[in-house]
């Protein structure tokens, strides 16, 4: 099966621009109308990670937003909703919103800002690992004709990419998103199980906000870098191969991309995206900074347990920049993290898990994530002899 992707190229997020650049992107789509039946519900999901300025291409782009919902009601939606569930939104929504600018995107647009931690919740059950588990999310996804995507291109330490398909674990609301880190500690585990619980979502379109982007130490401290560029299509798992096309990368070496072709859920080689638009040699980019692909997965978890205190990838500080907010503390899902005077954040290698969730959410970017010594020859070793690139 041929997965239609449409690229286009767009510079600047002044929104006459962004408007202009999302109409030609989904024309070869067959334009908004094609997903946006009239009178339909539309619930629309960015990417709101942290409370961040924009310009730090942490979050989708409230321009994107706006210009997005505008499509949807010149189709003929009858009402759209805009939400997203960060992971220490509880009691902050409002200056999440206003940080951000989704406040103000919606308010121009005429679309409804909803908290999902308000919404009513509803289960998502099905098999990953071996076992049958139940996800509880928004019940506005259910209630929606017509459900958008709109993640960021943006680089995660823990599954490599958080594009298209991670952006839906957002529609896990509350602290259960920590819960799920917690039971799944494994990377490749957790990516697994991000790929079985998005083939279960009603998801109609994704639009790619890769005007800017973040690389090297995503997802939310990353460095900011400009491909100009807003891509989509469908499903979640086809945009992301596009984002690999464009970022250089191969998606064989993305863990979950991997899993999901072997799996049926979209396209199982590069060879299965049509891609429209601009010829996609042009948005290719020089250069994409990743965290490595960790080949710890060929490790049996029984030899892990053992060597646990050699091998581990972790947050550590950056030096002077802690500013002793307790932020990381209060999201760490195994309690792994205290709060000192004189240091900062000190973190228990013991109980950490490596999830990173107090990178997303340190207002400093004072935390980054650093492999073991240990980790790090045998990285290179397994990598030499088994050329895992």
């Amino acid at each position: 099966m041929t997965y239609k992707i449409s690229v286009q190229r767009c510079f600047s997020y002044e929104q006459e621009e962004v408007r202009e650049a999302l109409i030609k992107m989904l024309e070869p789509l067959g334009g908004m109308e094609s997903y946006v039946k009239k009178g339909a519900k539309v619930l629309v999901k960015p990417n709101m990670l942290s409370r961040k300025d924009p310009s730090r291409a942490a979050t989708t782009h409230p321009s994107i937003i706006a210009e997005v919902v505008k499509l949807c009601y010149a189709a003929g939606a009858s009402h759209v909703k805009v939400g997203d569930s960060p992971p220490e939104i509880f009691g902050l929504a409002e200056d999440f919103w206003k940080i951000t600018g989704f406040k103000k995107a919606c308010e121009d647009s005429g679309a409804e800002l909803i908290e999902f931690e308000k919404d009513e919740k509803v289960p998502v059950t099905f098999r990953t690992g071996g076992k049958e588990v139940t996800a509880y999310v928004v019940k506005s996804l259910f209630e929606a004709d017509c459900v958008i995507n709109l993640p960021k291109m943006k680089t995660h330490n823990l599954t490599r990419i958080t594009g298209a398909t991670k952006n839906l674990f957002g529609l896990i609301p509350g602290f259960a998103k920590g819960m799920w880190h917690k039971a799944i500690p494994r990377a490749e585990q957790f990516a697994e199980f991000i790929a079985d619980y998005a083939r279960e979502l009603p998801i109609t379109l994704s639009i790619m906000d890769a005007i800017e982007a973040m690389d090297s130490q995503g997802p939310a401290s990353g460095r900011v870098v400009r491909p100009g560029l807003l891509y989509g299509g469908a499903p979640v798992t086809a945009v992301d191969y596009a984002f690999c096309k464009i970022a250089g990368l191969n998606p064989a070496k993305v863990h979950m991309l991997d899993y999901t072709a072997k799996i049926g859920f979209g396209p199982s080689s590069m060879d299965d995206i049509e891609f429209v638009g601009i010829p996609i040699e042009e948005a290719v980019m020089e250069e994409y900074k990743v965290p490595m692909a960790s080949p710890m997965h060929l490790i049996p978890e029984w030899v892990l347990n053992i060597a646990k205190k050699l091998l581990w990838t972790g947050p550590v500080l950056k030096e002077g920049k802690c500013v002793k907010c307790g932020r990381c503390k209060k999201i760490c899902p195994v309690h792994a993290i205290e709060i000192t005077q004189a240091d900062g954040a000190l973190f228990d290698r013991e109980k950490c898990i490596s999830c990173f969730c107090c990178m997303e959410v340190c207002p400093a970017e004072a935390i980054e994530a650093q492999p073991s010594p240990a980790v790090t020859v045998f990285v290179k070793l397994v990598k030499r002899l088994l050329r895992y690139k």
